[in-house]
């Protein structure tokens, strides 16, 4: 795109100057906000390792428990009981508040515990059944973290949109028009005084006339 040359006048000169004050104004505050955002983000990644460490040993033991399970039933007799046994996890999806941020989370609401019928099933599928559902909570809140966590990652990355826009096209553009028409404000001068110097030269020639 072809740069278009203002109308250079000291009005014109005045609005560049302004324009550019406005736009670094702006830059400071959307750094400021950026700045914030991130200084957020640092906060919540301890809290969201600590529970994603919690998850991760409780859910590995309840796969050490399912595996205990299994190795009992054996595994045709438990591929036979997961085709017939459904049991179900109750979620919904809604608009949280974490951290002064408002985002799409998710609620848990409850499970729905299996009815084994007429398999005989081991204890260790229950502990290992009974240790995921209650580890549904701090599950739910892990999603909700990483949620949080990638919706301010997407404000900083926005940010920093806005900022290299304003350093790398706004500014360059109004930097630019103002130099020209200062360029051509001072080429104009000089031409109204060399003008003027002629003019009273002839002046002065043709008074001696």
């Amino acid at each position: 795109m072809a740069f278009e040359k203002p109308i250079p006048s000291r009005l014109t000169l005045l609005r560049l100057r302004n324009q550019e004050r406005l736009y670094r104004s702006i830059k400071k505050t959307v750094e400021d906000a950026r700045n914030a955002t991130i200084q957020r983000i640092r906060a919540i990644i301890p809290k969201l390792e600590s529970v994603r460490k919690s998850v991760q040993e409780e859910l590995s033991k309840a796969s050490l428990m399912l595996k205990a399970a299994v190795s009992k039933m054996g595994i045709e007799n438990y591929g036979k009981l997961s085709e017939v046994v459904r049991p179900t996890v109750s979620v919904e999806f809604t608009d949280l508040v974490m951290e002064g941020v408002k985002f799409r989370g998710l609620e848990f609401r409850g499970v729905t515990s299996p009815n084994y019928g007429i398999f005989t099933t081991p204890p260790e599928l229950d502990s290992a059944l009974y240790s995921i559902y209650s580890n549904f909570n701090a599950i739910s809140e892990m999603i909700n973290l990483e949620n949080l966590f990638y919706t301010l990652l997407a404000r900083v990355r926005e940010y920093q949109r806005m900022v290299n826009a304003i350093d790398n096209v706004l500014l360059p553009r109004i930097i630019e028009s103002a130099r020209f028409v200062r360029l051509k404000l001072d080429e104009n001068e000089r031409e109204e005084f060399v003008r003027r110097i002629v003019i009273n030269r002839l002046l002065e020639t043709m008074g001696r006339r």
